[in-house]
């Protein structure tokens, strides 16, 4: 009985360290002065970047997109690890990694079809379980589909940004299950 606890202890202490080992880090964030609190640009796991997360009334404040008069909160994060490190910055007035960090795991979280003939779908991808965001599955008139990518979010490089489209077209292009 005791060799079941150990063997069951050291699987959630691996399960843990791998949770951790795959978790965003934050790679630099300078935060400024803005109207309401601070604001940063945050690059993350060093190939994403989340433009404006504000830092205001003592929370975390996510961007969101504008338009037509609709707000859309379209990047979230997911855990409260990387919520922490996003609040440390703030505290700290600087962030930069101590080291070199992996690019992010990209994960499918949900496709949500819609009815117009240009933007068929909403993708949503979660970047090592910390961060989700929101494509637009555009398709253009050759029939490719492409990522449309909010505002506020980035991915300067280019294989991830490779990934990130074969991600959204694969989930778009899948047909949408039935509903029971």
């Amino acid at each position: 009985m005791a060799g079941n606890k150990r063997a069951v202890l050291f699987a959630a202490v691996l399960a843990a360290s791998a949770a951790q080992a795959a978790a965003l880090e934050v790679v630099s964030a300078a935060p400024s002065a803005s109207e309401a609190g601070k604001k940063a640009d945050f690059v993350l796991s060093g190939s994403v970047t989340v433009r404006n997360i504000g830092f205001e009334k003592g929370a975390v404040v996510m961007p969101a997109t504008e338009h037509n008069g609709r707000t859309y909160n379209d990047i979230k994060i997911l855990s409260k690890a990387l919520y922490k490190k996003i609040e440390a910055c703030f505290f700290k007035d600087k962030c930069a990694a101590a080291g070199a960090v992996a690019a992010p795991r990209i994960a499918l979280s949900g496709v949500f079809p819609l009815r117009s003939p240009v933007r068929i779908a909403n993708v949503v991808l979660s970047f090592d379980g910390d961060l989700a965001v929101t494509f637009g599955a555009i398709k253009r008139a050759s029939g490719e589909i492409k990522a449309s990518y909010p505002d506020n979010f980035e991915a300067p490089d280019g294989a991830l940004k490779e990934r990130i489209d074969a991600e959204v077209a694969k989930a778009a292009a899948a047909p949408a299950p039935e509903v029971k």
